[in-house]
């Protein structure tokens, strides 16, 4: 059998690091990150990623996130409805949502509306 060669270990090639830790500045100009500010709402347009409104633009009505799927056919009319009308999708999906409600109002399937709903308001800006 032939003898092994030693092993090295980490002291043989490394030489001892020195004990006075004076000369060392770990850490010293590095400088805490600055604190990031929070929006005042939850859905303003920056915490969703949206460019600022344009300076005068008035803010537009208060919507809610509907996620739909629809028939190919339906898609294709919303498409033509647009290209006729000029219109876009959130028009042309708020148009017929309030058409159809007013049919079912109109047959007795859906609740009359209060009296206080029908009036128009005017806006406050």
């Amino acid at each position: 059998m032939t003898p092994r060669p030693p092993t090295r270990t980490a002291d043989d090639t490394n030489p001892p690091l020195p004990d006075d830790d004076e000369d060392i500045h770990v850490g010293d100009d590095v400088k805490a990150p600055k604190k990031k500010r929070v929006p005042a709402t939850p859905t303003s347009r920056k915490q969703l990623g949206l460019p600022p409104r344009k300076p005068g633009r008035p803010a537009g009505p208060a919507r809610v996130m509907m996620n739909v799927r629809v028939l190919l056919e339906t898609d294709e009319l919303v498409t033509e409805i647009g290209t006729h009308t000029g219109m876009g999708p959130q028009h042309v999906a708020d148009a017929a949502i309030a058409h159809y409600a007013k049919y079912l109002r109109r047959t007795g399937k859906l609740p009359k509306e209060p009296e206080s709903d029908t009036q128009e308001q005017p806006e406050a800006s």
